[in-house]
């Protein structure tokens, strides 16, 4: 399976930006989004990646990120 390059697209609810290249992306979202749950649902989706990828995760008002590896 491919990884979507529309994440934004996907949960426009959710993410307010993406961004960064093919090594890893940092996904910004917002404020009232649970980044636990949100991961979880990213992992059960993407869990079959032709290639791993790394997602940096963090809320549009917080420094600190939480780092997903997708496979």
């Amino acid at each position: 399976m491919e990884f979507p390059h529309e994440l934004k697209d996907l949960y426009p609810d959710k993410i307010i930006e993406v961004r960064g290249n093919a090594e890893a992306l940092t996904v910004i979202v917002k404020a009232n989004v649970n980044i636990n749950e949100f991961s979880g649902e990213l992992r059960e989706k993407y869990n079959h990646l032709d290639n791993p990828h790394i997602l940096f995760i963090k809320h549009e008002d917080k420094q600190d990120f939480e780092r997903l590896i997708l496979e």
